[in-house]
Order: structure tokens, then C-alpha cells, then sequence
């Protein structure tokens, strides 16, 4: 099925734009892996490009021809990584049937939960995460197909410094400075009334 993107790639065009890929859009797709590879069970950030290619080509992950392969490949090794770590904190959850009776009290904390549950994942509510995904997906929708704009964004969702960013993407100091200038305007624009004073 068409996606607003175009047709889904085929093999042939998968693999032409794995062959097509430079040695700085390699570098790139390394670095990329290397700030997801945290939690998986995974050693090599190489691995993680590689089962994200094996996933492409199987078709259980779809890219469309439209989008640009090596920011697309950027949101599927962080879904890929993300479905590895969920996997893993799937074995160390533990129910309240779990327990035992005469199980310590003092280490019920450690025998709960994820590892990967942060104290602001258990304050959030469900209308707070609603209306976080409502300002993501109009702030995306927003600056689609600004590419500099969205490496920006892509660099604040994971935390990379200015100078990471700009060496994964390929960013002279004046082009992330201007995308960080277009950034900030668009967003004054999408939520004027949210502007620090």
C-alpha cells in the first residue's frame, strides 16, 4: 500500500540503496547505532545496522521510496533497538503473583518493574502523553522535508551534542546554526502561547 511517501521500496531498490550508501552515510549509520545499542543485547553498534538491513530486507520494517534512506534507517535502528530492550525488560517484570509470601519486603523494589522505567514514565498521565504526541506529530508535520530542521530534532530527541549531530549529519556549523534559528521560529509560531517570557 502507497503511503504518503510513495510505494514501498522492493528488494532491488533496498538493496541499491544499501550499496549506495558512503562511507560518511556508514559513519553516520554507526553512530546512530552506537547511541541506541544501551540495553540491548547487543555488542557492536555494526550489529545493530545489520539486524535493522535484515529486517528491512524480510519486510518486516517497510521504507518508502520517498523518504530519504539514511534518516529513515536512523528511526528504524532506534525502533529496532527499542523492540530488543523491550524484549529484555519483558523477562525482568514480575507480577504481585510473583512474590512469594515469605519473600523479603526490602527487596520487592528490585524484584518490580522494568529497568528501564524512568520516575518520569510513572508521573506521566495518559493525557499528558496524548497531548506530547499531539505537539510532536504537528511540530513533524510542521517541518517535513526540511531535512536540516529534522536532523535538529533528531539530535534533541537523542540527546546528542551540537558537534555529534553535526558530524552524523553532515552539518557545517552556519547550516545547523540557521536549522536551530528555523527551528526555534517555527515553533514560536506553532505554539505562541507557550513561549517563555
Amino acid at each position: 500500500m502507497d503511503s504518503k511517501y510513495g510505494a514501498a521500496a522492493t528488494l532491488d531498490q533496498i538493496e541499491d540503496a544499501i550499496e549506495c550508501l558512503t562511507d560518511a552515510d556508514w559513519g553516520r549509520l554507526r553512530k546512530m547505532a552506537k547511541a541506541n545499542l544501551w540495553g540491548t543485547r547487543l555488542d557492536d553498534p555494526e550489529e545493530l545496522v545489520n539486524e535493522t538491513f535484515e529486517r528491512l530486507i524480510s519486510g518486516s520494517r517497510t521504507w518508502n521510496i520517498g523518504m530519504a534512506f539514511v534518516p529513515w534507517m536512523r528511526g528504524a535502528i532506534k525502533s529496532v533497538a527499542d523492540g530488543l530492550r523491550n524484549r529484555r525488560a519483558a523477562k525482568l517484570e514480575a507480577t504481585a503473583t510473583d512474590l512469594a509470601v515469605d519473600c523479603d519486603p526490602d527487596a520487592a523494589p528490585d524484584i518490580f518493574g522494568s529497568e528501564e522505567t524512568t520516575p518520569l514514565d510513572l508521573i506521566l498521565t495518559e493525557e499528558a502523553r496524548a497531548m506530547a504526541e499531539s505537539d510532536l506529530a504537528k511540530i513533524a508535520a510542521h517541518f517535513k522535508g526540511d531535512q536540516n530542521v529534522e536532523w535538529i530534532l533528531i539530535g534533541i530527541e537523542d540527546d546528542l551534542k551540537p558537534e555529534e549531530l553535526r558530524e552524523i549529519a553532515g552539518l557545517t556549523l552556519t547550516q545547523y546554526e540557521t536549522a536551530r534559528r528555523k527551528l526555534r521560529r517555527g515553533l514560536d509560531r506553532l505554539f505562541p502561547t507557550r513561549r517563555e517570557k
